[in-house]
């Protein structure tokens, strides 16, 4: 997922040092987000884990909806304040003035998808946590390559510079997502737990 911002970055060397650094320096920020959704779906795949392994996938399943959940509201948040508040928070931050235009389209851009990035690992644990390791494989690299290729279309070919790096970062995050979500409704059948806590939904 962090390879996407590389990338990012490489690609926009051509249009000068200044769009590299911003792009660096927003990207630096949104890995913190990154790493806080990572987290987050670790511990829910522990959980779903322990139920599976005590033969109780419906429990596991459950955890799924949870996870799902938090990691939407998180998600949500954080991208209204991204897209938001972009500016404020580099300034606040002490970015170089000839930086702060193209790091702000950037981080609003990008972080306007960080619903996907809050999503997407979720529902590569649940994968994991039932033994479908090689769909979250192939959606990473799927959205990498989708990345690359609408790169090189927004950079390249109609000039859209930081702002279509950005909008093809947030393509590419979209576009894992529905995969991984496709990948975990075909391949894990729903199950249910007779012995399953009430949900309080």
């Amino acid at each position: 997922t962090m390879l996407t911002g590389v990338v990012d970055t490489l690609m926009l060397s051509s249009e000068g040092d200044q769009a590299v650094g911003a792009v660096g320096t927003a990207n630096s920020y949104i890995s913190i987000f990154l790493i806080l959704f990572s987290v987050i779906s670790s511990g829910m795949m522990a959980v779903m884990t322990q139920y599976i392994g005590a033969k109780r996938p419906g429990v596991a399943q459950k955890a799924l909806k949870l996870g799902l959940a938090f990691n939407l509201a998180v998600g949500l948040v954080i991208s209204s304040v991204l897209f938001l508040f972009a500016k404020q928070i580099l300034l606040a931050l002490g970015i170089a003035d000839g930086l702060l235009a193209p790091a702000t389209i950037y981080l609003q851009t990008v972080g306007l998808f960080c619903i996907c990035n809050a999503m997407a690992p979720i529902y590569g644990s649940y994968l994991r946590a039932f033994g479908h390791t090689s769909s979250m494989l192939v959606g990473t690299v799927l959205a990498n390559v989708v990345n690359v290729a609408l790169n090189a279309l927004f950079l390249f070919g109609l000039h859209w510079g930081v702002f279509g790096v950005a909008l093809a970062t947030g393509i590419s995050r979209l576009v894992n997502l529905i995969w991984v979500w496709g990948a975990a409704r075909r391949r894990i059948q729903r199950v249910e737990d007779p012995n399953a806590p009430p949900s309080r939904e």
